[in-house]
C-alpha cells in the first residue's frame, strides 16, 4: 500500500533525519586562496528529490541552485563518505559566505560543529577543507547561511546568529522548511524580521 503525499508534506517529510538512516545531508567546505576565505555549505539530495525541487521552483519562478554530482564536489577521500553509497547523489549549494558575514557566522559554526563529532577548527581554521555534516548540523547552520546572506549591519548579522543559536531544533526544521518551500518565497526574509527585525 503506497500513500500518496502533497508536495508540501512531502518536502517537510524529507527533513526527518531518519529518512535517510542517519547519511550525512550536508557538507560545509573551506576554500583558502591566500588571504580569501570562503565557507560554502552544501545540501546533499538524491537527484530524483532535487530534481523535483527545482521543477517546483521553476513554476514558481523561483532562485533555483545549480546541481552537481556529489563526485564534482566531494572528494572520495573525505572522512565519512567511505561509510555510504553516493551514486545517484547531487550537492545543492545552500549559499557561500566570506568576509564580514562569515566572520559574523563564526560564532555559530563553531557552536554546531562542537556538538557534532567534528573538530570545528577543521573548519574555523587555515587551509582548505571539507566536512560532511549530519542533518540537525546542517538545518541550524542552513538557517544562518540564508539568514544573513543580505545582511548589510555587522549587529543585524550577530543578531541573526545569536537568534540562531538559540533556536530549539524543533524551530530550525520549521524556520528550514519555510525558507526552502517553493510556497513560502518570503520564509527567509521572515526570519531575518523575527532575529534581527530587518524588513
Amino acid at each position: 500500500m503506497s500513500i500518496q503525499y502533497d508536495e508540501e508534506q512531502s518536502e517537510s517529510f524529507s527533513l526527518g533525519g531518519s529518512i535517510y538512516g542517519g547519511r550525512p545531508t550536508f557538507a560545509i567546505i573551506r576554500d583558502e586562496d591566500g588571504g580569501d576565505v570562503s565557507l560554502t555549505l552544501h545540501e546533499l539530495l538524491p537527484t530524483e528529490q532535487a530534481n523535483a525541487r527545482h521543477r517546483r521552483l521553476e513554476r514558481r519562478r523561483q532562485r533555483i541552485s545549480k546541481t552537481q554530482p556529489f563526485a564534482e564536489v566531494i572528494d572520495d577521500e573525505i572522512d565519512g563518505t567511505e561509510d555510504w553509497t553516493w551514486g545517484g547523489w547531487v550537492t545543492v549549494k545552500v549559499r557561500r559566505l566570506r568576509g564580514t558575514r562569515l566572520r559574523s557566522l563564526l560564532q555559530l559554526i563553531d557552536e554546531v560543529l562542537s556538538e557534532t563529532d567534528h573538530d570545528s577548527t577543521v573548519i574555523t581554521g587555515t587551509g582548505d577543507a571539507t566536512l560532511l555534516l549530519r542533518e540537525e548540523a546542517g538545518i541550524r547552520l542552513s538557517l544562518g547561511f540564508i539568514g544573513i546572506k543580505p545582511l548589510q549591519r555587522v549587529d543585524r548579522m550577530r543578531a541573526l546568529s545569536r537568534g540562531v543559536a538559540r533556536m530549539s531544533l524543533e524551530e530550525c526544521y520549521y524556520w528550514h522548511a519555510k525558507c526552502r518551500s517553493p510556497k513560502i518565497p518570503s520564509g527567509a526574509k521572515a526570519l531575518r524580521t523575527l532575529l534581527t527585525e530587518h524588513k
